[in-house]
């Protein structure tokens, strides 16, 4: 079955289209803001999901303890749980490489609050933001 000359170039720009909001974890910097541009978005679940999947496990743990403390007040959802206590990234102005050993990198990121180092970590999936270390930390 054919389709009209329209329709294919229709069905073309569509495709095109669904593909540039998809995130990309090719490389430390371009998994970094593409976390970046879903936590400006609003797209809590498409930013999570840039999140490392040891990161994603303490979080899970977290929300359920707090779900449990509450006596199911609060329900146990990692998103909202990571959202709600983490504020949006500053007004980011560079994302830049510092450092790359193995399966585990630094990108250095810049903004008006200053620069910060962020842990990266590459899995199956691409890389990802690692915050295991310093969500354990008091």
């Amino acid at each position: 079955m054919r389709l009209p000359p329209a329709m294919s170039l229709l069905l073309l720009a569509l495709l095109a289209l669904a593909g540039c909001n998809r995130p990309n974890y090719e490389t430390p910097v371009k998994a970094y803001q593409s976390f970046l541009q879903s936590a400006q978005r609003g797209d809590d679940k498409k930013a999570y999901a840039a999140l490392s999947q040891p990161t994603q496990e303490l979080l899970q743990a977290r929300a359920q303890a707090a779900a449990t403390a509450s006596g199911g007040a609060v329900k146990a959802d990692p998103v909202a749980f990571f959202f709600a206590n983490v504020p949006p990234p500053a007004d980011v102005t560079q994302v830049s490489p510092s450092g790359e050993e193995g399966g585990v990198a630094t990108v250095s990121v810049k903004s008006s609050n200053g620069t910060s180092q962020v842990r990266m970590v590459r899995e199956p999936t691409g890389w990802k933001i690692d915050l295991t270390q310093s969500l354990q930390q008091p």
